[in-house]
C-alpha cells in the first residue's frame, strides 16, 4: 500500500536531489552527472506522475516537471552520443572513424549548450516552493499509483514474450524495457519493508540493464547505418556491433531462462501475482 506521509516525504526527497544534481551537472556535464540527473528526474517523476490530475495540470509543479523533461530528453541524445563515441574508440583509428566522432562531438556541444540553458533556469526555481500547493488524500493517491502500475504490468505482459521469442523486435524491447524501467521506479515508493516489491525490483532492474545493452547496440548500429557511403571500416564496425547486440540478447534468454524458471509465462505469472498481491493491499 501507498502511504500518503512516506509518499510526500519521498516527493520532497526527489525534488531535493534534482535540486542538488542540478548544480553539480552545471559545473561539470559529465557522463556521471548527465546519468545522475536524468535518475533523478525519473524519481522525481514518477512520484509526480501519482498525484491527481488537477496538479498534473496548470500547476507550478507541472511546469517544473515539464523543464525537466526536456531537460532529460536532451541529456538522452547526449548520453546516446556518448555511447556510440565510447563504442568507436575501441576501435583502430582511421580518418573514416575519425570523422564520425568529430560529427558526434559537434553534435554533444550543440546538444549540451541547449541543455544548459535549461539546467539553469531549472536550479533557479525556488524548489521548496512547489509542494506548498500540494494537497492530496490517501484515497486520490492510491487509486492513481494503482492505475499507473497496472498499465505498466499491462505492458510488460504484452512485450515481454514477444521479446523474448524475437530478437528483431526492436520497438516492443524499447517498450519493455521502459515499462520495467518506469515499475520499478514506481516500486521504489513503496514502503522499503515489502519484501515482494523488493524482490521484483532486483528483477526488473536485472532485465532493464540487459534490455539496456541490446538498446545501445541498436542505436549505435542505426546510427553508422545511416552515414551515407559507409566505408569498409564503418561497416565492419556495424558488423562486429551486430556480433555484440547477438550476445547481449543471447545473455537476456540465459537470464530469463535460469532466473525466471525456463517458461517465459513464469515471469508473467510473478508479475501478475505481485499485482495482486499490491491490489490486496489497497483494499
Amino acid at each position: 500500500m501507498l502511504d500518503i506521509l512516506p509518499f510526500l516525504t519521498k516527493l520532497h526527497e526527489n525534488l531535493e536531489k534534482v535540486n542538488n544534481r542540478l548544480t553539480k551537472y552545471l559545473k561539470d556535464p559529465k557522463a556521471k552527472n548527465i546519468h545522475d540527473i536524468r535518475t533523478s528526474i525519473r524519481r522525481l517523476n514518477a512520484a509526480f506522475s501519482t498525484l491527481p490530475k488537477k496538479y498534473r495540470t496548470g500547476s507550478s509543479m507541472s511546469t517544473y516537471i515539464l523543464s525537466c523533461k526536456e531537460l532529460f530528453k536532451i541529456n538522452s541524445e547526449i548520453r546516446d552520443v556518448d555511447i556510440i563515441y565510447e563504442k568507436l574508440q575501441k576501435y583502430s583509428p582511421n580518418d573514416n572513424r575519425n570523422r564520425v566522432i568529430d560529427s558526434l562531438k559537434e553534435t554533444r556541444a550543440t546538444r549540451l549548450d541547449h541543455a544548459k540553458n535549461i539546467a539553469l533556469a531549472l536550479n533557479n526555481t525556488e524548489a521548496s516552493k512547489l509542494l506548498d500547493e500540494i494537497m492530496v488524500t490517501q484515497k486520490e493517491l492510491e487509486k492513481r499509483y494503482n492505475k499507473i502500475v497496472a498499465n505498466l504490468i499491462s505492458q510488460i505482459e504484452t512485450n515481454f514474450p514477444i521479446v523474448i521469442t524475437d530478437s528483431t523486435k526492436i520497438e516492443e524491447l524499447h517498450d519493455l524495457r521502459k515499462a520495467c524501467k518506469k515499475l520499478r521506479y514506481m516500486l521504489e515508493l513503496l514502503p522499503i519493508e515489502n519484501k515482494k516489491s523488493l524482490e521484483m525490483r532486483k528483477t526488473l532492474q536485472k532485465i532493464q540493464d540487459i534490455l539496456g545493452a541490446i538498446h545501445d547496440y541498436d542505436f549505435t548500429i542505426n546510427y553508422l547505418e545511416s552515414i551515407e557511403q559507409p566505408s569498409n571500416e564503418i561497416r565492419e564496425i556495424i558488423n562486429n556491433e551486430i556480433q555484440e547486440r547477438k550476445l547481449s540478447y543471447e545473455r537476456l534468454i540465459k537470464y530469463c531462462a535460469r532466473r525466471l524458471h525456463v517458461s517465459p509465462a513464469s515471469f508473467l505469472i510473478r508479475i501478475r501475482s505481485f499485482k495482486s498481491s499490491l491490489e490486496r493491499t489497497s483494499i
